[in-house]
């Protein structure tokens, strides 16, 4: 036999057995999946479609479909309530298209299969469980719609509420449709399943309505309070904000009136109570007289309502209707300062401070106790300075020399007719209210006290 001959035959027995190597191979991967398969994630590399099959419905064993619900909870349906069933006979298919000759190319690559199992249940089982949940079942509480409400407070936004009530036919579509793609969870507020709340605070009309209350609001008005500071702005100016008979928008006079005052009230000090440090050693507590910070409400409601008409942004003093001593220092830590006259009513006794410098220290007489004429007690300042008048009551003409008049009809003042002064006189025989002083004493401090001066008398 010729070299070539024998070549010829052993290259047909070769090619004979690879013909049946690639035959045999074909026909084992036409029952496997190549290797490098997956399908829905689970490696099925030389794996049998019934194996798969059965491998994927493990999977799927004791079905559970989880419903979420608005409030956070977590209610289960179990598929052996419902006949849940399922079927993957697409593995099949997906086997049948792999064709198995092809082999020597699909050996080295990989490849990833999706698919959907065919889901079957009892539907009236499973709507008379949906029915069942607690969800279903338990009073719901309608959803509320956003709005904005006006009252003494002034404007105040409400959230909506979107409450919990279901939408049941939705609840039973929704879960029907979950199922059906193999899903075993659901959101019912996810796949909206409850009532809505048809305003929210997004909604044009609320917007709208936002959009003119802040328009109303665009002033700011910083006020110094002798030395505090008070700002007025956008939340404040809020508050005071009210609705006609039309449903429009305005800013009430009435509420911003009040807030003056009690800002106002915070700092005036004329009808406030004072502590006091007295030249007898101690401390005491001062009534509240006419003098201090008194801030002009009537007058500054006024240019604050023409500020926020306006949108303005400023600073500024409000206005006032009294205010302290011209020359007080401006570091005193009080609005009486170191100068001041001070008067023990109990005593009888009177001291005049200039610049923290005792002036002047006399005893006096002041009002008769016991006829009710008795002088008032409190913070004052001196009104005037007068020279050779004469004091007219109802019983009484009397002239005096120097004249420095407190408060009302009471003043400081000469009193030539007594010899004596301090002590218990004025208990029974003292004046009609003023400070009779003695003549030395009155005539010094009346050249020597400016108008505006404190005046501090206690008992």
């Amino acid at each position: 036999m010729s070299n070539k001959k024998k070549v010829l035959i052993v290259s047909g027995c070769a090619a004979g057995v690879l013909a049946a190597c690639y035959v045999g191979v074909s026909i084992y991967f036409s029952q496997v999946f190549y290797p490098n398969t997956s399908i829905n994630g689970t490696d099925v590399s030389n794996e049998s479609p019934e194996s798969v099959k059965e491998t994927l419905e493990q999977s799927m064993m004791a079905y559970e479909m989880k419903v979420l619900t608005i409030e956070g909870t977590t209610e289960v349906l179990s598929g052996k309530d419902f006949d849940f069933d399922y079927n993957f006979d697409e593995v099949d298919e997906l086997k049948i298209k792999e064709m198995g000759w092809l082999w020597p190319v699909k050996f080295f690559s990989q490849t990833d299969y999706e698919i959907k199992a065919v889901y079957e249940w009892n539907e009236e089982k499973l709507n008379k469980k949906i029915d069942e949940l607690q969800c279903m079942t338990q009073e719901m509480t309608a959803p509320v719609n956003a709005s904005l409400n006006v009252d003494d407070n002034g404007v105040n936004l409400v959230k909506e509420n979107k409450g919990n009530t279901l939408k049941k036919e939705t609840v039973k579509e929704e879960i029907a449709k979950a199922m059906g793609s193999g899903k075993s969870e659901i959101s019912l507020e996810g796949a909206g399943c409850y009532e809505l709340p048809k305003i929210t605070t997004e909604s044009p009309e609320i917007q709208d309505e936002l959009k003119k209350v802040d328009e109303l609001c665009q002033a700011e008005i910083t006020y110094d309070f002798h030395g505090n500071e008070e700002k007025i702005g956008k939340e404040q100016i809020r508050k005071w904000i009210r609705r006609d008979e039309n449903g429009d928008f305005y800013v009430s006079e009435s509420a911003a009136y009040d807030y003056l005052c009690e800002i106002s009230n915070k700092y005036d000090t004329i009808n406030s109570y004072r502590d006091f440090y007295s030249s007898r050693g101690y401390w005491i507590t001062l009534n509240p007289g006419s003098y201090g910070w008194g801030t002009d409400v009537d007058s500054e409601i006024e240019l604050l309502m023409d500020d926020i008409k306006n949108k303005r942004v400023t600073s500024r003093e409000p206005i006032y209707y009294m205010t302290p001593y011209d020359y007080l220092d401006p570091n005193s830590p009080d609005d009486i300062g170191s100068t001041y006259i001070e008067i023990d009513l109990s005593g009888q006794y009177m001291w005049y401070y200039k610049d923290g410098a005792l002036f002047i220290s006399t005893p006096i007489t002041s009002g008769t106790m016991s006829t009710g004429h008795g002088t008032p007690s409190g913070v004052y300042y001196i009104h005037n300075r007068l020279q050779n008048i004469v004091l007219v009551g109802d019983d009484y003409r009397q002239p005096v020399n120097f004249w420095m008049k407190i408060v009302g009809g009471v003043g400081i003042h000469d009193s030539l007719w007594r010899s004596t002064y301090g002590g218990t006189e004025y208990l029974t025989s003292g004046s009609h209210g003023c400070i009779n002083t003695p003549y030395d004493a009155v005539e010094s401090m009346f050249w020597n006290v400016e108008i505006g001066t404190p005046v501090i008398m206690y008992y």
